[in-house]
């Protein structure tokens, strides 16, 4: 076979994601930027908090991107689930370029039925925080 069937994160979906991380960043009393990308990391959907700081736009994104380029939830781990120290984090955002990747939590994937379909940026909050409201914007899809 030359093709396959892919699954896509639509229009709606990226918009029920963004409203159920907005809920949930209210509910935790947080200000954040939340972009949600496609599988190939292009921006699908996003939303700035009242208040949110500027420089969490760019952020957001680009932790979304970092997660759906890797396929793994940003942070300072590698795709084994390993710990990075400082200079490993260090090289690989370098290496992919700037906006590309980020070593910090927040970027988490979005899976479908085992099918990867994009990712969820969140930043504003702690990067613990960012990560939970991600999540919880996924989780709203009921894969």
């Amino acid at each position: 076979m030359k093709t396959v069937p892919s699954l896509k994160l639509t229009e709606e979906g990226a918009a029920t994601i963004l409203q159920a991380a907005l809920q949930k960043a209210r509910s935790m009393k947080v200000i954040v930027s939340i972009a949600v990308v496609d599988d190939g990391g292009h921006l699908l959907a996003f939303m700035r908090n009242d208040g949110a700081r500027l420089h969490t736009v760019p952020v957001a994104l680009a932790k979304a991107r970092s997660a759906a380029l890797t396929r793994n939830p940003s942070g300072k781990k590698s795709p084994s689930g390993r710990d990075m120290d400082d200079h490993q984090a260090l090289a690989i955002t370098l290496a992919a370029g700037p906006g590309s990747i980020v070593t910090f939590p927040g970027g988490v994937p979005i899976s479908v039925t085992g099918h990867f379909v994009g990712a969820v940026g969140v930043s504003g909050a702690k990067s613990e925080e960012d990560r939970e409201i991600a999540e919880a914007g996924i989780a709203a899809l009921g894969t």
